[in-house]
């Protein structure tokens, strides 16, 4: 799942916020990670861990609510997996609020 959301600040510049899972845990069985920043070659990184989906899923709309909060749209979202298609139909509806 990668999911990358921007938007333009005051100063007519980018910032960018990328929530993926391509790295996996080996402490949890679900995790995914946040990258944000102006240039992503040198943004900040967070790694967040979930024993369960329904806790991982519930973060991912929690952050990508914030996020639209702040701002931010989507660029590109790409679910990869048949399991986030219910949380793809999520962020497709907030987006167009």
């Amino acid at each position: 799942m990668m999911i990358a959301l921007y938007r333009i600040d005051t100063k007519g510049r980018g910032q960018y916020y990328y929530l993926h899972d391509y790295q996996g845990n080996l402490f949890s069985p679900y995790s995914f990670t946040t990258v944000w920043g102006k240039e992503m070659a040198k943004g900040r990184e967070k790694l967040y861990t979930f024993q369960t989906r329904f806790e991982m899923d519930a973060k991912l709309k929690d952050l990508f609510g914030v996020k639209v909060a702040e701002g931010y749209k989507v660029l590109y979202a790409y679910p990869h997996q048949n399991f986030y298609q219910h949380l793809f139909s999520h962020l497709s509806r907030e987006q167009a609020s």
